[in-house]
């Protein structure tokens, strides 16, 4: 390790549920299947060369990017409710902590490490994290201590991003969507209402309402991008169920949409019928607009990628945790899987990055994915 330097390692889009296994009977909504690997990744990055350093212990900052947690993929009381109040997001918490007690266990034993912590940004499919309880209660369960506030783990609810020394700026990148785009000024609705809601966005209502409804049928139907293209060739190929599937598309986007008028309407379709974007162009501009910013990471698109561009500049996207599955010409078929996270090193406020592939040591058998 050299001198003085700090470590900070990225993840996102991992899409940690309920567990193979809830309420009893097999879970189609749970995505993630690498509790192991994801283990010996924390353990890795606070221990060896990453525990203490011929200075002392290394400075080593987890970094979650947004859809860690997947509480849209989780039901209450049998039911994806869309009005989801602050003690409807505690249940669907603690299913998460009991369906992958490892990982908690990984995640409280990385921050017991001395000058070892963990900071989260919220993304899409983690938002029930606005309510103060819901943070309170998974702080506490990560923080070695019990302790809330905590020292060691943080989680950001008011604001998008962040931004570290070397140039380096981290986003979900939901905010580039106006499908999944969250309101961090008012990320929640009060009111008339008996209690305060979540105020999610109309891709929200798209997974609650519509994907994990019909994902019983087709069970990758979350798994595949881009969704127009899988909408054509649905149309050849399967047209009964993607008739349905288009159907309550268009019929939950208007009942989600009308009250704002029709001209609001037109406008808003034009931009949020194109899920997952690539987000790359968003990159480069935010690149292009601050001269001092020297690299972006981006997650969310479930599309790992890293990039250097002529000028010197970077965008890093960390890709995802789970299986997916790609209709795009350039690259059709089964989209490569790897562990991907993002490496970053800072000495002397110059930061080198890079996405990085974790191997891991591989248990004896794993679950069949196809």
């Amino acid at each position: 390790m050299k001198l003085m330097e700090k470590v900070k390692f990225i993840i996102s889009d991992c899409h940690l549920s309920a567990g193979r296994f809830y309420e009893g009977q097999f879970n189609p909504h749970e995505d993630f299947h690498y509790d192991n690997e994801m283990c010996d990744l924390f353990d890795y990055f606070s221990t060896g060369q990453y525990g203490e350093g011929s200075t002392g212990p290394v400075d080593v900052e987890l970094i979650i990017n947004g859809d860690f947690l997947d509480f849209l993929n989780v039901p209450y009381r049998g039911e994806f409710e869309d009005a989801i109040t602050e003690n409807m997001a505690l249940a669907k918490l603690e299913a998460i902590i009991a369906g992958h007690p490892k990982v908690m266990s990984a995640l409280k034993r990385f921050a017991s490490k001395a000058n070892k912590r963990i900071t989260y940004l919220i993304g899409n499919h983690d938002a029930d994290l606005f309510f103060p309880k819901v943070r309170e209660r998974i702080i506490r369960e990560w923080d070695p201590s019990g302790n809330y506030p905590s020292d060691k783990v943080q989680i950001i609810a008011d604001r998008d991003r962040i931004r570290y020394e070397g140039g380096v700026e981290i986003h979900h990148g939901n905010q580039f969507e106006w499908a999944n785009a969250l309101n961090f000024d008012q990320p929640v609705i009060e009111g008339s209402l008996p209690e305060p809601i979540l105020n999610i966005p109309w891709g929200s209502f798209y997974v609650l309402k519509i994907v994990n409804r019909l994902k019983w049928e087709r069970e990758y139907l979350d798994k595949i991008r881009p969704v127009r293209i899988f909408m054509i060739l649905g149309f050849i190929f399967d047209p009964v169920f993607t008739f349905k599937y288009g159907f309550l598309t268009l019929y939950y986007f208007l009942k989600t949409r009308l009250t704002q008028g029709f001209k609001s309407v037109s406008k808003v379709l034009r931009h949020e019928m194109s899920f997952f974007l690539d987000l790359e162009s968003y990159a480069r501009q935010t690149l292009d607009q601050d001269p001092e910013l020297k690299t972006i990471i981006f997650g969310h698109t479930h599309k790992p990628m890293d990039r250097t561009y002529p000028d010197g500049k970077q965008y890093i996207n960390t890709g995802t945790w789970t299986k997916m599955i790609n209709l795009d010409l350039q690259s059709f078929g089964q989209q490569p899987f790897r562990l991907t996270f993002a490496l970053i090193r800072i000495r002397d406020g110059q930061a080198q990055c890079e996405l990085r592939n974790w191997v891991g040591e591989y248990s004896p058998h794993r679950v069949f994915q196809g």
